[in-house]
């Protein structure tokens, strides 16, 4: 059909034929002729689809063309291909066709960046407005991080792995002149740092799944960005699947008040057993209102420091301390707090009765405690707690 409405040649056949499919091409395989033949004659974008390869595309020709063509599923190494034509084109009109061809998206993951492919990305970034960039497992040189944060003004989502957000991190915290490129990038990475190994996920090649060790530097580089974003938004810091040793908490500490922080029950542990007594307000609001614990040993380190999250708490809803072999000794720790959680698990532990009264106790006088579950202790006497729905112990 296609071939027959191009060697026709009549424009009321072709117009009715774009019409009849919706001026989408996706589904035809076309030569360069066909498909500029094609353009000219229709009335709305033309749809395509360049990922299989079913159009035979010039690229320098199609140019001009770009802003006539609606793009699904560009690839990447197509899209750094077209960008670096415009940019040795040198025409900015190129641009604004690009960007409405791909609905302001620009898809440059999985490619390694030279200096030339960083010239056209530079030169993009200056004549847009509002794109969508993709880098994830994108490979920049350092060198040339320098020059592109600052057009990130140009972008309004950022998508990248968690190396090059290193990267980037370092960039904007070495010197005083990239103060505005941190607010930007926080804002274009809808203020979540995400070190974990979702952005790390990469189905081309072997997944990075190992833990991240994030240095002393790491942690200062992202510590500083966040100081000097100066942002009324909290950070989301994503350190799940990370390593960090004292030296670098000791970093992050500073800034926990403006941070949202999400890390596994290990990493957590480690910042319970370090924080200090003026840094526990701030670990406190970074954790949130729910604190799982679960199927983790409290050391007496880690006890004092959820003592502290306790006390400086506004409350919490869910605090989830099964099967962590609580005693009643460690019980009396946090006993004084306890009333500012709504929802209590200490199911699984090694609670006796001398322990479950003191929890009867503090719960008959807090009406704000709504569930304490206690089964699987070494609970023997249970009648008094019959009397009150508020808690599971069978």
């Amino acid at each position: 059909m296609v071939e027959c409405v191009y060697e026709a040649q009549e424009d009321e056949l072709t117009e009715c034929f774009l019409q009849k499919v919706g001026d989408d091409l996706t589904f035809c395989s076309l030569s360069w002729k066909e498909f500029h033949y094609f353009l000219q004659h229709g009335n709305q974008q033309n749809t395509v689809n360049l990922r299989y390869g079913n159009i035979q595309v010039n690229i320098r020709e199609i140019l001009p063309f770009m802003s006539r063509i609606k793009v699904e599923c560009m690839s990447s190494v197509f899209i750094l291909c077209v960008i670096r034509e415009i940019y040795e084109s040198g025409s900015a009109g190129f641009v604004s066709g690009l960007l409405s061809s791909v609905e302001n998206y620009i898809n440059l993951q999985c490619r390694d960046l030279d200096s030339v492919h960083c010239d056209a990305l530079r030169f993009t970034l200056q004549h847009c407005t509002a794109a969508s960039l993709n880098l994830q497992w994108t490979s920049i040189p350092e060198e040339e991080l320098e020059s592109i944060l600052p057009l990130f003004t140009h972008v309004s989502h950022l998508s990248v792995d968690r190396r090059l957000l290193l990267k980037m991190l370092h960039c904007c915290s070495v010197s005083d002149v990239q103060q505005e490129a941190a607010s930007v990038l926080l804002s274009i990475l809808q203020h979540k740092l995400d070190f974990s190994c979702r952005s790390a996920m990469d189905l081309t090649t072997n997944t990075d799944s190992e833990p991240l060790h994030l240095t002393v530097d790491d942690c200062r580089a992202t510590s500083r960005v966040i100081q000097r974003a100066h942002s009324d938004t909290k950070t989301q810091l994503i350190l799940q699947d990370c390593e960090i040793h004292t030296a670098g908490m000791d970093e992050l500490f500073p800034v926990l008040h403006s941070v949202q922080l999400c890390c596994d029950k290990s990493l957590l542990l480690q910042f319970l057993a370090h924080v200090r007594p003026e840094e526990a307000e701030s670990l406190s609001g970074a954790l949130g209102e729910e604190l799982d614990l679960s199927q983790t040993q409290l050391d007496p380190q880690v006890c004092r420091g959820l003592v502290l999250i306790l006390e400086y708490c506004e409350g919490l809803t869910e605090l989830d301390l099964s099967q962590c072999r609580l005693t009643d000794h460690s019980l009396d720790l946090l006993l004084p707090n306890l009333h500012k959680v709504q929802n209590i698990d200490f199911s699984g532990n090694n609670i006796t009765d001398a322990g479950a009264q003191k929890i009867h106790s503090i719960v008959t006088r807090n009406s704000n405690i709504k569930t304490v579950r206690l089964f699987n202790n070494r609970i023997e006497s249970r009648e008094i707690f019959s009397t009150d729905p508020r808690f599971e112990i069978c």
